[in-house]
């Protein structure tokens, strides 16, 4: 497979040349700015998993767009009506699943539960969801996990507008459980100088919701474009370009 591979890059480059909508500056490659360690600004650069992963595709595909990093909210809505606009990474839900064209799984990380491994034993370790009600849970404000739990029942929810915002919340005890994007969660800890196999237990996965994230174009894209897309990024996943990736951003 190896071998085949760059006598791809011809072909993904006529596909995507044949499409109306790629020449330079016509695509919008839109990530999220506070999801560390996917995507997020350092030194006054987008920087992270996903946005290497991106950057790394738009090489392949012999482009020059630009990353850029907005709030979620902004992300969400640019996908979802304005054509030509690539979404670098979300839950593949079933109610987004008819409303965008689907590249592949960027990165797989589980949404989970967390709570703070000192508490005692009071809460349950991998129990079934409605063992949770009766917790205040801090949750990412318009995020899929929220509205889950709010179709389930859950009344003891407070909002988050970014992740360490939550952390914070759960090592103040202001909620017992934090949801979460399990990586982001740990990214988040880590930046505060802490160990999150040391301070963080994970109490539930939520498994019937996407265990990762995927990255998907607008719909009135090119079909032309989104395959090219599609091709490149199994292309790199085959030849070991993105595990190398996900190691470096590891270390």
């Amino acid at each position: 497979m190896k071998r085949m591979l760059p006598a791809l890059s011809i072909p993904l480059a006529m596909l995507f040349l044949a499409s109306p909508c790629a020449q330079a500056g016509t695509l919008t490659i839109a990530c999220e700015d506070n999801l560390p360690p996917f995507s997020s600004e350092a030194a006054g650069q987008p920087h992270g998993i996903v946005v290497d992963i991106v950057q790394l595709l738009i090489r392949q595909l012999g482009l020059n767009e630009t990353v850029h990093l907005y709030p979620w909210n902004r992300v969400l809505s640019m996908g979802l009506n304005q054509p030509n606009t690539l979404v670098c990474a979300m839950a593949r839900t079933p109610e987004r699943e008819n409303r965008f064209q689907w590249v592949g799984e960027i990165i797989h990380s589980p949404p989970v539960l967390l709570m703070l491994a000192d508490n005692g034993g009071h809460i349950p370790h991998n129990g079934k969801l409605t063992d949770y009600q009766n917790y205040a849970i801090g949750v990412l404000h318009g995020s899929y996990q929220e509205k889950y739990l709010q179709e389930h029942g859950f009344t003891h929810l407070e909002a988050f507008s970014s992740y360490r915002e939550g952390y914070e919340m759960l090592r103040a005890r202001r909620i017992r459980l934090w949801a979460a994007n399990q990586l982001t969660a740990y990214s988040t800890v880590q930046q505060m100088h802490e160990q999150p196999g040391q301070v963080l237990q994970t109490a539930f996965v939520f498994k019937q919701l996407p265990q990762g994230m995927s990255m998907a174009f607008s719909q009135g894209t090119a079909p032309a474009t989104v395959e090219a897309f599609r091709q490149a990024l199994e292309g790199i996943k085959h030849d070991g370009r993105y595990q190398q990736i996900l190691k470096q951003n590891s270390e």
